[in-house]
């Protein structure tokens, strides 16, 4: 019989990481479906899957995968970090030009498309013709030879000799002996080493593999190939558009062919231009590459008012919660939970400490999990309250989020600077920021962390025309000690800020909202020169 203590281990052991999942029916049986999502992922469209860390780019994409396998169509998985090139040689190697290591990725995607489909052409699923001609057209390896010669040559003498004379007298007379020895010994040598050095280098001929995979496909009997690359972002920036290109002449002219990337937004380079022209190498989002679906804006639950948001947020994180135990609790052959209800009754005091937890995690599906398992280890048998969510929260910022800035100390004193500024001096919990200065590195480096939560982009305001701005929220782990207390935040933007729903119809809305709100929501904004300059770090 289910328990509450059994829930709290469970709680334990479940992955918290897609990556890690190798199990289909797990991949299917954890993903949270949603109408919106399954319905973008399954367009046929090249397109993009944007997201931060940890709002499921990878579970999307492997459930995409499975959904398509069970159709029939034939998949190719290329996760960029453990597939493909290698970070401590070539991948990163400046010496080595940019055009020449981007081939060599291409390379390894090509080969990995071609053994897909060379395994199911020898389970009588295709023609193997065309794919062994692309053995001859994937690259042509030159080597530059830079020839060593030594030649070693020597003659060694040796010679001995010895005079040996001897006499003596004795009772049979007088008796001599002699000796003469004389050794000579040459020695001789000669050796001539040669060494020979080279780089390989690769020429793609787009045109012929474009073609070989045409008629390789088209001997498939899948009615469709999706080639999904996961991590694109974790590629060498200064890569990434001669990748795409590459991609884009062999692979986005083919019907039969729908190529979806997973991509962190910053942390993403499709184009550039060509020296002295104004033609591009890489892709052209909106063009050749749609942005099929942004997590960040699915899990921050876009909505126009307060309980519309509430009740989006709380049925996705039960149903994350929900799907993920009772996929463990079959694997261990226990019997799973019937309910979202029997869920919440058996896990939490009550409904707010879902609640409190959903407000903690920020709209990230892996901060939530890690944060309830937390959560369950303080709770000791017991069900989770609000306080037990709170400390969980604290001590997986503290672990994790706080930790990665003490490598990066610039970053610390700037978030600290924003904490003092929006959460101890106006008690809010989000601020305004210019477009123009979120790509500074070090906003990009707490939002990459998950410090600072961008929870609405292109937000403009009437009292500010012609400037546009996102909202960013500061973590729940910066100022959950504060809870309780006189000094913890008042709202988004502070007690004197407007209303939630107020500002929920102004981001996602209406945008009609009284002139006094439109005033508060202006003094939101964060000056961030001002505060770089307080810090003495440089505005760029």
């Amino acid at each position: 019989m289910l328990d509450t203590a059994k829930l709290l281990n469970i709680l334990q052991v479940i992955e918290k990481r897609a990556e890690r999942i190798h199990n289909d029916e797990h991949t299917i049986s954890t993903y949270v479906e949603n109408e919106i999502l399954t319905t973008s992922i399954a367009a046929r469209d090249n397109g993009v899957i944007y997201g931060r860390r940890g709002t499921g780019k990878t579970h999307t994409l492997k459930y995409l995968a499975e959904k398509e396998r069970a159709k029939g169509n034939l998949v190719v998985f290329i996760d960029v970090k453990q597939d493909l090139g290698s970070t401590g040689g070539w991948y990163s190697d400046s010496t080595i030009p940019l055009a020449e290591r981007a081939s060599r990725l291409l390379v390894d995607i090509i080969a990995m498309i071609q053994d897909s489909l060379i395994n199911d052409a020898l389970n009588g699923h295709g023609d193997l013709h065309p794919l062994n001609e692309i053995f001859d057209h994937i690259g042509e390896v030159m080597v530059v030879e830079q020839e060593e010669q030594e030649i070693f040559t020597g003659r060694e003498k040796e010679r001995s000799e010895t005079d040996d004379l001897k006499a003596s007298v004795g009772k049979s007379g007088l008796s001599m002996s002699a000796s003469i020895s004389d050794r000579s010994l040459d020695k001789s040598s000669e050796s001539v080493r040669i060494k020979s050095s080279g780089g390989v280098r690769y020429r793609v001929h787009f045109g012929a593999l474009g073609k070989l995979f045409k008629h390789a496909l088209e001997a498939h009997p899948a009615e469709q190939c999706w080639i999904l690359l996961d991590e694109w972002s974790e590629m060498p920036i200064s890569l990434q558009p001669y990748v795409a290109e590459m991609l884009r002449r062999i692979f986005f002219s083919l019907p039969k062919v729908t190529v979806r990337i997973a991509a962190i937004p910053h942390r993403t380079e499709w184009r550039i231009l060509r020296e002295g022209s104004s033609d591009y190498i890489g892709i052209e989002i909106g063009s050749d590459l749609f942005p099929i679906l942004d997590l960040d804006e699915f899990v921050i639950f876009p909505a126009k008012s307060k309980r519309e948001q509430k009740e989006r947020s709380i049925n996705f994180f039960q149903n994350l919660l929900f799907r993920h135990i009772n996929q463990e609790l079959k694997s261990q052959n226990l019997s799973e939970l019937d309910s979202l209800d029997q869920l919440t009754t058996l896990l939490f005091t009550q409904i707010t400490a879902l609640q409190e937890l959903i407000r903690a995690a920020e709209g990230v599906p892996r901060d939530a999990l890690s944060i309830i398992s937390k959560a369950a280890i303080i709770a000791n048998d017991e069900k989770i309250s609000t306080n037990d969510i709170r400390q969980g929260a604290h001590r997986v910022y503290k672990m994790t989020k706080a930790a990665l800035l003490s490598s990066a100390p610039e970053a610390r004193k700037l978030l600290d600077a924003i904490i003092g500024e929006v959460i101890s001096k106006k008690k809010a919990r989000a601020f305004l920021l210019n477009q123009e200065h979120v790509d500074h590195p070090l906003i990009r480096r707490l939002i990459d962390d998950r410090i600072l939560h961008i929870i609405k982009k292109d937000y403009s305001s009437a009292g500010v025309p012609g400037i546009k701005f996102d909202v960013l929220q500061i973590d729940y782990g910066c100022y959950v000690h504060l809870l309780g207390a006189p000094s913890a935040p008042q709202g988004i933007f502070g007690a004197e800020g407007p209303s939630e729903d107020t500002l929920l119809k102004a981001f996602f809305g209406e945008k009609e909202v009284p002139r006094d709100d439109y005033r508060a929501i202006r003094r939101a904004q964060l000056d961030l020169p001002t505060k770089l300059e307080a810090i003495h770090v440089p505005k760029n």
